[in-house]
């Protein structure tokens, strides 16, 4: 099982860090999409700071697993940023962001979208441009971008598809995704959990597995154990749940094809 792939991880350096990559390395995984993890800088420097800070936690971390990195500004960063009369800076920081995949440094872009939480209108559709404008580079790089946004109902999930499918970009990864909601032309990243991966093979044609480990030790655990996917993948391939054709297509055949790694 040494392909077994985490699509959404964070580590931090005051966390469990090398201790979680190796938990995740001796549960039975293989691979870690290494997603940028907020860390509000106020300026153009702290972010170049903290997208370095990804590169190098993910060539230390390729001492027990593969790992590549995934750069950008967390809705959350450009909520704060925004409201603070920064929007400028939040478009530099994309400019930065498509440099590195340009030079590639990093495989991806995200996270990019909406808060998750309640803001006012104005920052909705602040955010909303900015997403579309992430959407727009990422196309044109042919670069994956992963999407954070809002939980949505049904209706808002279809929206989501329509506007991906309005850009036209075919690498477009929705994080912490429903294991309900069938995408046409979105790519669902579901939490690792065994009743969402059991969900997700019954409503979905294609998904990834992750579990939005943020290594904070005040949040221990949180959102998933890095342990996680390799477990439940184990788990639901002796319950029949998968086969190894799809544990294959789910933790290599997209991995590879989308963020355009060496198999």
């Amino acid at each position: 099982m040494h392909m077994i792939t985490d699509n959404h991880m964070h580590l931090d350096r005051r966390g469990l860090y090398l201790e979680a990559v190796k938990q995740f390395e001796r549960a039975g995984g293989g691979r870690i999409i290494l997603v940028q993890k907020p860390s509000f800088p106020q300026n153009l420097e702290g972010f170049i700071s903290s997208f370095e800070e990804t590169i190098n936690m993910c060539e230390e971390a390729r001492r027990y697993v593969e790992c590549y990195p995934v750069i950008g500004l967390h809705p959350a960063e450009f909520d704060r940023l925004f409201n603070k009369g920064k929007k400028e800076l939040c478009y530099n920081v994309l400019d930065v962001v498509e440099t590195y995949v340009e030079e590639k440094k990093v495989v991806g872009m995200g996270e990019f979208g909406r808060p998750h939480y309640p803001v006012s209108p104005e920052t909705v559709a602040e955010s909303q441009k900015y997403m579309v404008e992430a959407l727009k580079r990422a196309r044109r790089l042919d670069c994956p971008i992963q999407l954070h946004t809002e939980s949505v109902d049904n209706p808002g999930m279809a929206k989501l598809d329509a506007l991906v499918k309005k850009v036209g970009h075919q690498k477009v990864v929705k994080h912490f995704s429903s294991p309900s909601f069938t995408y046409s032309h979105v790519i669902p990243s579901v939490l690792a959990t065994e009743s969402n991966i059991e969900k997700a093979v019954l409503s979905q044609e294609k998904f990834l597995m992750e579990t939005d480990y943020i290594d904070d030790p005040k949040r221990a655990g949180a959102v998933l154990g890095p342990k996680t996917v390799p477990r439940t993948t184990r788990k639901l391939l002796e319950k029949g749940v998968l086969t190894e054709e799809m544990v294959v297509r789910i933790h290599q055949d997209e991995i590879v094809s989308l963020y355009n790694i060496e198999s």
